[in-house]
């Protein structure tokens, strides 16, 4: 079937070609390049698909480890990502598996090092909702959690809170409710706020009673 093309949009990773027809085709930049198009041009749409399908599987796979050369990534984002730049969700699962298979794609130890750099900022909570918009699959989550020391999250809330603490004016139930809303916002649960809000009382309120 032959096709006019009535426009052609740049967008983030893809042109977006425009058809008489009121289809619209997704073609990434590179491939893009390679089988350029022009407005009012008539094509072939098969056979341009074609030519499209025949390309896209190197091109997705190299796109991917260009998204694996400034961070880490779970399976889910880098596929998201290659859809989103106009590859077909077929050559995004091949690249995924591709890469998976070398070993430079690993949901657990993506979960892992995510894991570890949120918990500096963040409780168990927030963690657990962040690797799940990730993709990352519940057991895989559970057995990171399971790693992570309470002490260590209790640590952590400690110097997150203290200082502004210290700063905050009031009484000391208004003070305390504050400071619990603020950590659990970031995702710790009610056991760790409460025992790092009982060591930032026992320092800053030593004489204070129980809140």
């Amino acid at each position: 079937m032959t096709e006019r093309v009535t426009d052609i949009k740049k967008r983030v990773g893809h042109r977006l070609v425009h058809l008489a027809s009121g289809e619209t085709l997704k073609v990434p930049h590179a491939l893009f390049r390679l089988h350029p198009l022009k407005v009012n041009e008539e094509i072939e749409l098969a056979a341009y698909a074609q030519k499209i399908s025949a390309e896209e599987g190197r091109y997705a796979l190299e796109a991917a480890v260009r998204m694996l050369e400034t961070r880490d990534r779970s399976v889910l984002e880098i596929a998201n990502k290659l859809t989103d730049a106009g590859f077909s969700a077929k050559s995004a699962r091949q690249a995924c598996d591709k890469l998976q298979t070398l070993g430079y794609l690993d949901d657990a130890r993506y979960a892992q090092l995510t894991a570890k750099r949120l918990s500096k900022k963040y409780g168990a909570i927030r963690i657990r909702r962040e690797l799940r918009n990730k993709g990352i699959q519940e057991q895989l989550i559970e057995d990171v959690l399971e790693e992570s020391d309470t002490a260590d999250q209790v640590e952590a809330a400690i110097k997150i809170i203290s200082k502004s603490y210290a700063r905050q004016k009031g009484e000391p139930e208004a003070r305390y409710c504050r400071a619990y809303a603020a950590l659990a916002r970031r995702g710790y649960t009610p056991d760790v706020v409460k025992a790092a809000l009982e060591a930032v009382i026992a320092e800053y309120e030593p004489d204070s009673s129980d809140v």
